[in-house]
This record gives structure tokens, C-alpha cells and sequence, in this order.
């Protein structure tokens, strides 16, 4: 009971850190499915000349939660955006780290304080800014600047998020999708017949053989790392039928509703299997340093990581086995395995093909009012989401391209990046799935953490019930609270 008065403590201070200086956490005014009573306002007028817009020194602040090796690239893009639009539009970035993005971005907005004008973040917390009012669509400034950005352009698992809930409108704009992702080592693989797994018992019975036959723990994976229970465990769990919350109500529903218990006991089984298996396939609580030096080192065949750090682990691979060159690394040494259906303990389900993660969606702040300001924002995000070789680019920072435009572009299709990592790792982007509009994601988050450190710390699954039912009530009293 401790440590569950605890964690309601903890998420209520939180919440109140976003919604203390107005926000409701709720739509405010307006139903969630129609918009009443807009909240942003747009005042000038737009020059054009033979039907299209004339920019003439825009500036854009850009906020980005891109904050890790990918942020290099992101920067690079901003500056080939800016040369090209030299004297009519220019981007200027700054990037805050995930953990305080939206409380920081937030605060920003409702204070009209250092506020960006166009924010690039996870579509998780995107439902919230927009129940706070802190955010606006994009359709007045399209149909005023005939600057068109169609969801129609982009894959459709991402693009049902766009409107956030308000029917009829588009408050956000696809850019990619990322999750944690699996390297595996090729020589390793080729002893044991060459096969990736495509189920979950191909997975622990591939393990477990070279397990036995090398010695070693084939999987290497840092359990401690945020990423792991948001990403991986959140995957078990849809692979296995389960859903993260009642879309109608924002509850978890992880006890309560018998199949979704289920699903959520299976996605803890699958990866007991891999935590408590004889012989021991992987082990929990590794520090990243340990499990990427045991893969780096040929002691794991599997190491799930992190898509952005791709150039980085070729590279040490490299570095560490005679100073082997990227290219020779990429043909020879390391693969990009999908983790589609690795947990999903039916196979054959459709449900097994999908892969939770992220996906950076673009918003416009509320800040924003003047007409030109809002066309530059929709001429940029435009060129960013449907520029083939922009895409390219950031593919090859780790980042799969939400828009079909790019999917299809020849620059993108013949990139050796996209054709032997980026796309072996999510298979089909169809089935890749966000946390969609909750505007109680963070909440949410912090129970899947607890939630997975509490089912992995006993082998048998006897207590997964009541662990689950905990961690599901914990969420709905602070839902209850605001």
C-alpha cells in the first residue's frame, strides 16, 4: 500500500507540474471529438504570386526532443532546409531531452515564455498539449496558403493520430517511427543454420541452442534502460492481443477485462521464457556498457538496441575486430533482426506482426498567429516528411519514414541502410503501433516500468494477477484524481 501511495504522489506532482498554470489534463471547452470554441487565432495576410506563397524572412523556432547520436543528422537536415530556403524561411532548433519535454515545452507555451513556434516530439504526449490548449491544427493555415499536406501520404497506423480526437481536423504531421530494434551477429547465426527466428519458440529454441553449443547468453539486453519495458514490453504486450488503455474512457483495463489480463500475462511469460530459461538466455538488470561489450565481443548473438546507435556499434564492431570499414561490417558482420511475433506465444496472429515504439509527429504551437509564420511551418514540414533524400537522411540516422511519398522514392528504396536495417528491423510499418490519444501517457508509462520490474522479479507468474491489477489501479486513481 506504501508503494502504491507513493506512486500516486510521484504522478500527481508530475501532472500538476504540466497543468498547474491552467491546464486541465481534459479537453478544455470542447468534447474531444469536436472543437466548439477554438482556442488559437490567426491574424495577416499572405502574399502569392501565380498561386503560391511568397516567403520573405520567416522564422521558425523548432523545439525537438531529437536528443540522442540522431541529433547530428537532424541538425544537418535543418541546415540543408535552411540553405536551399536561403532568404525566404529559416529553422532554428533547440532540443530538450524526453524526460522533461513536455513539462518544459509546456510551461513554455502557457507562459509565452521562450515558447517554440513548431515543436517535433513523440506522439504520445501530443493528446495532452492538446487538451491543454497548447496546440493547433494545421488545416486553416493549408487551405489558406494551398500548402497541402495529406494524411493520405503517409502510412495509415500513424496518420489515425493525426487529428488527435477532433474529428475533421490535423494537429500533427508523421515524420518516422523508431523502437528498440535487434542487431544479431551474422558468423554466430550462420553456425546454427543460418535462420532468423519468426516466432517465439524459434526464438528460445535458437537461443538455447547456441546457448548450450557457445557457452555464452545469446541475448544481450539492458532491462534497467528505459526503452526495454516502454518499447519491448509494451510490444509482448500487443503482440499477445492486450491494449494499453480503453480508447473511450483513457483506464487501464489490464485486470479488469478478462482477455486483456490474459494478454498481459503472456507478454510476461515470453519474456520470462527468455530471463528464466534453462540455460539462461539473457539476464535482467545488465547495464548497457555489458551488454553491448558482450555483443561487440561475439558473446550474444542478439542485442537489442537502439536504432539511432546504428553507425555507432558497426563502427566499435569495426574498431574492435582488426579495423574493419563500416561497409565490411554492414555485408559480413552485424544484421538487423525484427522482433515481429518474437513474443506473441500464439503464432500466426496478426496481432504478432506489431511492433510497438514512437513516432515524431510536428505541432504548431498556439503561440503561433501570424498566417506567414503558420505557411512557413506547413512548407517545412512538408519538405521534411515528403523530400526523398531528406528522408534517406534520416533513415540512415534510424529513423523508418512515416510518409508513403518517401517509402516509394528510388533515393530512399536504394539505400543500403534502409534496404539491410531500417526495414528488416519493423517488416511492415502498417503494423507499428503508438500510444495513440491518451493524454495520460506519462502516467501510463511510469505504471508499464513499475508493472514490468514487478512481474520480472519472481519466475513462476504466481502473483501476475494481483501485480497487474496493482499496477492498473495505481493508474486509474490518478485518471480518477483529475
Amino acid at each position: 500500500m506504501k508503494k502504491k501511495i507513493l506512486s500516486l504522489i510521484f504522478a500527481l506532482v508530475c501532472l500538476f507540474a504540466f497543468v498547474g498554470c491552467g491546464g486541465t489534463g481534459r479537453p478544455s471547452g470542447n468534447d474531444g471529438n469536436t472543437i466548439e470554441n477554438p482556442w488559437w487565432t490567426t491574424e495577416g495576410t499572405l502574399q502569392k504570386e501565380n498561386g503560391e506563397v511568397v516567403f520573405d524572412e520567416v522564422e521558425i523556432d523548432l523545439t525537438t526532443v531529437v536528443n540522442g547520436e540522431d541529433l547530428a543528422a537532424f541538425n544537418q537536415i535543418i541546415a540543408q532546409f535552411n540553405a536551399e530556403y536561403r532568404g525566404k524561411i529559416s529553422v532554428l532548433t533547440t532540443s530538450i531531452n524526453q524526460d522533461t519535454f513536455e513539462t518544459t515545452v509546456g510551461q513554455q507555451i502557457i507562459n509565452n515564455s521562450n515558447a517554440p513556434d513548431l515543436i517535433m516530439s513523440h506522439q504520445k504526449g501530443h493528446k495532452a498539449f492538446a487538451a491543454n490548449n497548447l496546440i493547433q491544427p494545421f488545416d486553416e493555415a493549408m487551405e489558406e496558403s494551398g500548402i497541402e499536406i495529406s494524411m493520405n501520404d503517409y502510412s495509415a497506423g500513424l496518420a489515425q493520430y493525426s487529428d488527435l480526437g477532433y474529428e475533421g481536423y490535423t494537429f500533427g504531421i508523421p515524420a518516422d517511427a523508431q523502437s528498440m530494434v535487434v542487431y544479431y551477429n551474422k558468423n554466430l547465426l550462420s553456425k546454427y543454420g543460418n535462420q532468423l527466428p519468426s516466432t517465439h519458440s524459434e526464438l528460445i529454441e535458437l537461443c538455447e541452442r547456441v546457448a548450450k553449443g557457445e557457452n555464452i547468453k545469446p541475448i544481450a539486453a539492458t532491462t534497467s534502460l528505459g526503452f526495454f519495458p516502454d518499447y519491448v514490453f509494451s510490444t509482448a504486450i500487443v503482440q499477445n492481443g492486450g491494449e494499453l488503455y480503453d480508447e473511450k474512457t483513457y483506464y487501464a483495463n489490464w485486470a479488469s477485462d478478462a482477455e486483456n489480463l490474459q494478454a498481459f500475462k503472456a507478454a510476461a511469460q515470453s519474456l520470462r521464457d527468455i530471463f528464466y530459461h534453462t540455460p539462461t538466455l539473457s539476464e535482467l538488470n545488465k547495464s548497457e556498457a555489458e551488454s553491448l561489450n558482450n555483443f561487440l565481443n561475439d558473446k550474444a548473438l542478439f542485442l537489442f538496441g537502439l536504432p539511432w546507435n546504428l553507425n555507432s556499434i558497426l563502427e566499435a564492431y569495426g574498431q574492435g575486430h582488426g579495423n574493419l570499414t563500416m561497409d565490411a561490417v554492414k555485408e559480413n558482420y552485424i544484421g538487423a533482426a525484427s522482433v515481429a511475433n518474437w513474443f506473441a506465444l500464439e503464432s500466426g496472429t496478426e496481432d504478432g506482426n506489431k511492433i510497438f515504439g514512437d513516432s515524431h509527429f510536428f505541432a504548431i504551437s498556439n503561440t503561433v498567429t501570424d498566417i506567414n509564420k503558420k505557411a512557413a511551418i506547413c512548407e517545412f514540414v512538408k519538405w521534411f516528411t515528403q523530400t526523398g533524400s531528406v528522408g534517406t537522411d534520416w533513415a540512415e540516422a534510424g529513423h523508418i519514414s512515416a510518409s508513403t511519398i518517401i517509402a516509394n522514392d528510388p533515393e530512399y528504396t536504394g539505400n543500403s541502410v534502409v534496404t539491410d536495417y531500417i526495414i528488416p528491423f519493423y517488416q511492415d510499418i502498417n503494423y507499428f503501433v503508438c500510444a495513440g490519444n491518451t493524454p495520460y501517457y506519462t502516467d501510463m508509462a511510469t505504471q508499464i516500468r513499475t508493472l514490468f520490474v514487478d512481474l520480472m522479479s519472481e519466475s513462476t507468474g504466481e502473483k501476475d494477477e494481483s501485480i497487474i491489477k496493482s499496477a492498473q489501479d495505481s493508474l486509474n486513481a490518478v485518471i480518477d484524481f483529475f
